[in-house]
């Protein structure tokens, strides 16, 4: 299953999170674009809605990066397939520190 990062204001991150439930969890592969080249930002997995994102639930840190010479994070992650469902959400913070969420996809 393939779901859209949107961004959550202009300019925001965008990309796109594929999901496969394979045994002992559900493998994330997610690439976010529409970086700055060279910042560096993490990427949370929540239970929540992209509407109200801000005050979703934290449940794992599923990456912290730099953005590649095209603005681009890709990595792989795994979560507990118990945690895989209804109400998940994957953000995009602006920067390495928790604080503004650029972009969001509803799992």
């Amino acid at each position: 299953m393939t779901f859209a990062i949107r961004p959550l204001f202009p300019g925001g991150a965008g990309g796109i999170v594929t999901a496969v439930v394979a045994a002992g969890g559900v493998h994330y592969h997610i690439v976010v674009r529409n970086l700055v080249p060279g910042s560096a930002h993490t990427i949370h997995d929540h239970l929540g809605s992209c509407t109200g994102a801000g005050g979703s639930r934290h449940l794992a840190i599923l990456d912290t990066s730099r953005a590649d010479s095209s603005g681009t994070i890709g990595f792989d992650a795994t979560v507990p397939a118990f945690d895989f469902g209804a109400g998940r959400i994957v953000i995009v913070y602006d920067t390495a520190r928790p604080l503004l969420i650029t972009g969001c996809a509803t799992l």
